[in-house]
């Protein structure tokens, strides 16, 4: 779609996502979240939470259709108003679906989720917003899209779950959700606030061009980070509120999820750092050639925001959401006071501006953690090595492969593909054959605990035993 629309339509749907998303966190009130987290849940409790997320999205879908010329004043766009009144529908729609899909996540039905996200994406991105991009529907082929996906999950996961939808208004169903709710649409606003503070900027002082610059090199790197950690968060969420009484077993389970995770995504990280050149090309098109160091800046940004992700989802499984708080307030102060110093340098100043906060938000999570799970600094930090090791590794030899490729009279899809699949040989090698010590004991715990094969005569299954056996028996 980038190659069939300007960068002003991803502008357009980028300011208006940001003030969907500041009215959602409203319209929602962390109800999702809550029935999640709730240990005891009642039919009750369901249908409280489906009485008022309904009710809110009505709501909130009209308000926001009456509230849109205010949204063309602040940005000094006249062209959002119509785009966020259609795109308002949302409300309504995730009103409607968010108690059913909350269920899935609890019930741990995440096959069906991810079943039902990937094809109603396919359906609605490929099927429906490519062709009207190519009929020249402008950015009405986003909005419609993105309508379209939530439509489809939302009748999806209504129509796997079932649940009842007869209203309910009793207070006492409603205290205990809206007591774990309300603190968790507070931290969800501030998330929101801070994550969307560099295109409110940059769409108000640099205008809609740059946004979408700005964007689509975000979306670049963090749609590949979200879906490499979607579906971890998904299950670790439920899975942690389940265990969030036992401090111990919690906190080894989250220094191993960490581990994995950050041994994962920083070297791809630092892979599409290198890439980004090829990357932009080839995806995007050269049109979008501004964005190359927008993309290489946010690369790091974004890997570090997706490892926090995890000692926040700590914080939301032990109900610490006071102290989740004041360190997302802490974070939307450092992160405006860094762009308000570097906004002179351009986009580059603000993703430099969003980099340099991440980090100051990965000290402050370490704080936390070592106060409600009682981690030392020391193991926390130490689990980052495997990560930092492989990423300084691969992102070095691939910038020397890469160089030498440029060189060529190669293609750009070419040599990404190159890129690629040297990328993905030397992070199998530095991960499995040859890992650090602290990576090597997690692979050789989850190993232990994994049966063998039942057909161990075919390749695949003796190949499986073969790598067991050499990892188990390797100090």
């Amino acid at each position: 779609m980038a190659r069939l629309l300007d960068p002003e339509a991803f502008g357009l749907v980028a300011i208006s996502i940001i003030i969907l998303q500041f009215g959602g966190y409203f319209a929602n009130m962390g109800l999702n979240k809550a029935l999640i987290q709730i240990e005891e849940l009642k039919n009750e409790h369901i249908r409280a939470a489906f009485t008022s997320s309904f009710l809110l999205g009505l709501v909130f879908t009209g308000l926001v259709w009456a509230l849109a010329p205010l949204a063309a004043q602040l940005f000094k766009n006249p062209d959002v108003a119509p785009v966020v009144r259609v795109m308002s529908l949302t409300f309504l729609v995730n009103g409607m679906s968010a108690t059913a899909f909350s269920l899935l996540e609890r019930n741990m039905r995440f096959k069906a989720i991810s079943i039902l996200e990937t094809s109603s994406y396919v359906i609605s991105y490929l099927g429906i917003g490519v062709i009207l991009a190519y009929l020249d529907f402008g950015v009405y082929s986003l909005i419609l899209a993105s309508l379209s996906q939530a439509t489809i999950v939302g009748l999806s996961s209504y129509a796997i779950v079932r649940h009842n939808i007869i209203m309910h208004f009793k207070w006492s169903a409603w205290k205990p959700l809206f007591s774990y709710g309300s603190k968790m649409s507070v931290n969800s606003l501030l998330e929101w606030f801070s994550a969307s503070l560099p295109s409110i900027l940059i769409g108000r002082l640099l205008g809609d061009y740059k946004l979408g610059i700005y964007d689509r090199a975000h979306k670049l790197v963090s749609l590949p980070m979200y879906m490499l950690t979607r579906t971890i968060s998904k299950v670790i969420f439920p899975s942690f509120s389940k265990m969030q009484s036992d401090n111990e077993k919690l906190g080894k389970v989250y220094l191993s999820s960490i581990t994995l995770v950050i041994a994962l995504v920083i070297p791809a990280c630092a892979g599409i750092f290198v890439a980004a050149p090829e990357l932009v090309y080839v995806l995007l098109g050269k049109q979008w050639g501004e964005s190359v160091p927008i993309l290489q800046i946010l690369s790091f940004a974004v890997a570090i925001n997706l490892i926090t992700m995890f000692a926040g989802i700590i914080c939301d499984a032990k109900a610490a959401l006071n102290s989740k708080i004041v360190l997302n307030v802490v974070f939307v102060s450092v992160l405006g006071i860094l762009m308000f110093s570097l906004r002179g340098f351009g986009l580059q100043g603000f993703a430099m501006a969003f980099l340099l906060a991440e980090l100051v938000r990965t000290l402050f999570y370490q704080r936390a953690m070592h106060k409600i799970l009682i981690l030392p600094y020391r193991q926390q930090l130490s689990v980052y090595l495997p990560g930092i090791i492989n990423g300084a590794v691969i992102g070095i030899l691939l910038y020397l492969f890469s160089s030498f490729l440029r060189t060529t009279a190669l293609a750009p899809l070419l040599i990404l593909i190159a890129q690629v699949i040297t990328g993905a040989i030397l992070l199998a090698i530095l991960s499995l054959l040859f890992p650090h010590k602290i990576l090597k004991s997690e692979i050789q715990a989850m190993l232990s605990k994994t049966g063998l094969p039942d057909k161990l005569s075919t390749r695949s299954g003796r190949a499986f035993q073969l790598y067991k056996s050499y990892i188990l028996n390797t100090k």
